[in-house]
């Protein structure tokens, strides 16, 4: 029952904050993050140096000194409070593959960061946080704050089948939060699980078998299956009023939207979390854009001296503080994605993430002959205007060499479409100081992802030990 109370309690104040004006929801994220920022004091040693000199009750969050992965990794012991979460103890209990989506103790959702960006990490959750997340996602799935409602029992229909598919070979934080998803979940939705890792035909397969009507997994893995819809290896049928797709863990291009939206005449909405921050952000029914959980989290875009930067302007990388999550306190955590934060929407008052970049990585490193580095980013911003393009990926293929892979939509000119992607590629390396890159695109039917994670990488380049 601890957990339905959670939900209901998440749920109410959930829905408060969308009746809230802008005004009075910065106060509130405000009184969270310095109940946040006093707790933190009161219970982490790392924070009582961290803070020192610091009036938290006075204070603006931008004068909290940020918080890197290596300084978290570094004093990990000393900033998760609770003392049976001792990182060591966390780490010998995510070995144990039985142990993957149970709780620890019976209150922590305990997953594993992928590692992407550096050594992966245990992350321990309150398990009331967790329900927080379940919260926005059934209430947040509505045009206005009006119509936002909990789903009704189906009394008179099926429930809906829900089919994530996520890592489940591994104690991943998607994984995980679908397995540790409350038992309420299960009057409204019959629940169905893939390995993103399993071979493509065994994934077509299952799919085809559930025949979902909600999917929740990689962008790029919905780009793959809606191809295969098109191409007659595939046939499901989502239903428009209560069916949807939700993306997350790597990029929704335009690309991989439009082929949804001819698939499965559903638009998929795209969500953006991490293992450290699990709701951050989410696109939901009637937004152009993701809109960011402002009550949950304050999420700061910033340059490369943790400045802020205007509205519209894409960031160095970004800073998040989760405002729920008390087994382990984040204050301003950097994050290395790149993001532009748009205008506080006109129906809700959260405000607008316009664009991701970073969410994989993007360094490569060419010699031209000179050493220089690029960062990927350019290449990203560049293909999200190639609307001929359904999916992509970059990768380095020497020391001065790329070559973009390129799946087309139906009906495109592929000559053309090469070379115009070779003159744009070249473009971009021109303005990322290395126009001596041989640039090259070539047409393939499919992309093919990461055998460890799943995902399919848009960037790709070569090893470097001092990239």
């Amino acid at each position: 029952m601890s957990r339905l109370l959670n939900l209901l309690r998440a749920s109410r104040a959930v829905k408060a904050a969308h009746f809230m004006n802008r005004a009075d929801l910065l106060k509130l994220q405000e009184r969270r993050w310095r109940a946040m920022a006093r707790y933190a004091l009161e219970v982490s040693p790392f924070y009582r140096r961290h803070l020192a000199g610091i009036d938290v009750e006075r204070c603006q969050l931008t004068d909290i000194p940020p918080l890197t992965r290596e300084t978290l990794l570094q004093n990990w012991d000393e900033i998760v409070p609770d003392k049976r979460l001792h990182l060591a103890e966390l780490e010998k209990f995510l070995g144990e593959p039985k142990n993957w989506g149970t709780l620890y103790h019976g209150r922590w959702m305990v997953s594993k960061t992928s590692g992407t960006t550096g050594k992966a990490m245990a992350i321990p959750h309150d398990i009331a946080a967790v329900d927080w997340v379940h919260a926005c996602q059934n209430l947040r799935n509505s045009t206005s704050p009006h119509n936002a409602r909990q789903p009704s029992l189906p009394l008179l229909r099926r429930r809906l089948k829900v089919l994530a598919v996520v890592p489940s070979a591994s104690p991943a934080t998607s994984a995980t939060l679908y397995r540790t998803r409350p038992w309420v979940g299960g009057l409204f939705c019959s629940y169905h699980q893939i390995n993103v890792a399993a071979p493509w035909s065994e994934i077509l397969s299952e799919v085809q078998r559930v025949q979902p009507d909600v999917m929740m997994g990689y962008g790029s893995l919905f780009g793959r299956l809606a191809q295969a819809q098109l191409q007659g290896d595939l046939d499901i049928h989502p239903p428009k009023d209560r069916g949807y797709i939700l993306a997350g863990g790597d990029s929704m291009t335009p690309g991989i939207r439009d082929l949804c939206r001819r698939a499965f005449g559903i638009e998929p909405f795209n969500t953006y979390g991490s293992g450290e921050a699990l709701g951050i952000a989410r696109q939901w029914r009637g937004m152009q854009h993701m809109l960011c959980h402002d009550d949950m989290t304050v999420l700061e875009a910033v340059d490369a001296a943790d400045q802020p930067v205007p509205e519209g302007v894409l960031s160095d990388h970004g800073l998040v503080t989760p405002l729920i999550n008390k087994a382990m306190p984040l204050l301003r955590y950097r994050m290395n994605d790149r993001i532009k934060i748009g205008p506080v929407d006109q129906n809700w008052p959260f405000r607008r993430i316009e664009q991701i970049f970073g969410r994989s990585t993007m360094s490569y490193v060419f010699k031209t002959p000179e050493r220089r580095v690029f960062i990927g980013v350019l290449y990203l911003i560049e293909m999200e205007r190639q609307s001929e393009v359904a999916a992509f990926q970059i990768r380095q293929t020497g020391e001065a060499s790329i070559e973009c892979l390129v799946v087309p939509k139906s009906g495109v000119n592929e000559t053309e479409l090469v070379r115009n992607l070779e003159v744009a590629l070249r473009r971009c390396m021109a303005d990322g100081a290395c126009p001596g890159v041989t640039c090259s695109a070539r047409i393939v039917t499919q992309l093919i992802p990461d055998p460890r994670t799943g995902k399919v990488e848009q960037n790709v380049p070569l090893p470097d030990e001092t990239a």
